[in-house]
């Protein structure tokens, strides 16, 4: 080959040049559209969070039942968190905080939520305060609407494992609440109609329940705060029950009688001079005493809660579940009568009512008439036609007051009820029984305006059983406020339950162990031996 063919040059390549110039053309448009698309992607994600939660339980997302609340609000509402955003993701729990806050801002036009550094900004705490008798902090989260403040923290928007410390030596979460906490605290400052009600916790300075029942009883207190109910805790012998003051009072199965004075404030509170619209809740236990005070009361409004505990001869209509039925709160499996909810009208609103209502630990409730001048009586919940009453040996009350309480009477006073010992569940008699009822008074004024007194009457402390009300499974939680929203002429009820954090683990037999090593172990690698020898073979043939 000559020099100067060798030093030649090639010709200019103008198809080539063409194919180029249109291949960046291409590849710079593709690049531009997906520059937009993932702008548009992100504006959409922030506004309004397309975003998909692949977690078992949803840990980011809210309900559809917060949602549709939130949508109906008219009212602004802030949610005020008292700590950088930049922090809050360093918790290990923080992307689920921000995230389903974030998801409350994008489905209401009424509620923003905002991050605070309180060192640098201290001044946002005084904004809150003014309105909030508690303290804020750093990682307080405060829900604010107008005047109406409540607060709440990250810490309390998880449940603590307290278990995980005796194995690690250290606390782990075991769920989210997070949604149960803003959407209560949401409800509670933009609720119109406020109810206010009177807990007749105390009697003299002591607990009027029995001490096994603390955790049922703060069950109670939780879902009445978690649905716009602002409460008092009260004491009936000392303090007074002013219908100026609440709207409900809630009498939790005392241990033993009432004196004559504290009936006759219950007495008065419902009476309201006259005027009525005053509403009561009582909830008996098969650990009281017998209480014949509280029963005349009772019986005036046509209610008689007996000594008998209503259980179950048919396994079908039963369920085994855990309560609390002790100071230490720990679990106890007990076998729970599934119950059916007797008035249609007090199921309408329920979000599914194909979920069972149970009754552990429940007394019989008698109706001693259906309508009596201006009162009625209406059955609310009733066992199935298998159950039975276990007669409770109920121990007679020694009557306390001011002058003979001792520490050494208020520690007889709360004995256990001892149940009979004789008694065969397959020879009793069964039959349907009422575990829930409610009584109501009317009166008709000059101005042809109504005005009612309804008595609530629950057959057993567990009804409302934390177990129970922080489970998905039943409908005890929904049911309870549903009826007490009913007759208190409140909304309907929101009830969301705790998201829990649990692992999944991998059933599988050592058989299947040894399987999948050898799979791993010696089919893949083979398969991919094959595959290389075959390609290399057919290229060589070529």
């Amino acid at each position: 080959m000559s020099k100067d063919m060798t030093n030649a040059k090639k010709p200019f390549n103008k198809k080539k040049l063409k194919y180029g110039a249109v291949a960046t053309a291409i590849t710079v448009f593709v690049i531009a559209i997906v520059v937009f698309i993932n702008l548009i992607a992100g504006l959409l994600t922030e506004r309004k969070g397309l975003k998909l939660d692949l977690t078992a339980e949803n840990y980011y997302e809210i309900s559809q039942d917060t949602i549709d609340y939130i949508k109906a609000l008219d009212t602004d509402v802030e949610i005020a968190v008292m700590m950088n955003e930049e922090d809050i993701v360093n918790n290990s729990m923080g992307k689920i905080i921000l995230e389903s806050l974030a998801k409350y801002e994008q489905n209401s036009d009424c509620i923003e939520v905002n991050y605070y550094d309180i060192e640098e900004n201290p001044d946002i705490v005084n904004k809150f305060a003014a309105n909030y008798n508690g303290e804020i902090s750093e990682g307080s989260i405060i829900i604010a609407s107008g005047d109406r403040v409540k607060a709440t923290s990250i810490d309390s928007l998880f449940t603590i494992d307290t278990s995980s410390y005796y194995q690690t030596g250290a606390y782990s979460y075991s769920g989210y609440k997070g949604e149960s906490e803003i959407t209560a605290a949401v409800m509670n400052v933009t609720d119109a109609n406020p109810v206010t009600v009177a807990i007749a916790a105390y009697y003299n300075g002591e607990l009027i329940y029995h001490s096994d029942l603390g955790y049922t009883m703060n069950s109670v207190v939780e879902l009445l705060d978690k649905n716009g109910y602002s409460y008092e805790v009260v004491d009936i012998l000392a303090d007074e029950l002013s219908p100026e003051a609440y709207d409900m009072v809630i009498l939790p199965a005392p241990v033993s009688d009432l004196t004559d004075d504290s009936i006759t404030k219950l007495e008065d509170f419902l009476y309201n001079n006259g005027n009525l619209d005053k509403n009561m809740i009582y909830i008996a236990d098969i650990l009281q005493r017998k209480t014949p005070k509280l029963d005349a009361f009772l019986e005036v409004w046509g209610i008689e809660v007996t000594g008998d505990m209503v259980e179950e001869s048919d396994d079908s209509n039963r369920q085994q579940l855990n309560v609390v039925r002790n100071t230490y709160g720990m679990a106890q499996t007990v076998a729970a009568p599934v119950a059916t909810i007797s008035d249609s009208t007090y199921s309408e609103g329920l979000s599914n009512t194909k979920l069972p209502v149970v009754v552990p630990a429940t007394r019989n409730i008698n109706l001693l008439f259906d309508a009596n001048v201006d009162r009625t009586t209406t059955a609310l919940l009733t066992s199935s036609e298998s159950s039975v009453l276990y007669p409770l040996n109920l121990t007679e009350t020694k009557e306390v007051s001011l002058d003979n309480m001792t520490d050494e009477g208020t520690e007889e006073a709360t004995e256990e009820t001892e149940a009979t010992t004789a008694f065969d569940i397959n020879s009793a008699e069964k039959g349907s029984n009422v575990v829930m009822a409610l009584a109501s008074k009317v009166n008709i004024d000059a101005n042809d305006v109504t005005h009612t007194n309804n008595l609530l009457v629950i057959g057993g402390a567990s009804f409302i059983d934390p177990y129970i009300t922080g489970s998905t499974t039943y409908n005890n939680a929904e049911f309870f406020v549903n009826t007490v929203n009913r007759i208190c002429n409140k909304e309907s009820a929101v009830i969301i339950a705790e998201k829990h954090f649990e692992s999944s683990a991998i059933d599988i037999t050592a058989s299947q162990v040894t399987a999948l090593e050898w799979v791993v172990v010696a089919v893949i690698p083979a398969v991919v031996a094959i595959c290389g020898i075959f390609v290399f073979i057919r290229r060589r043939n070529r």
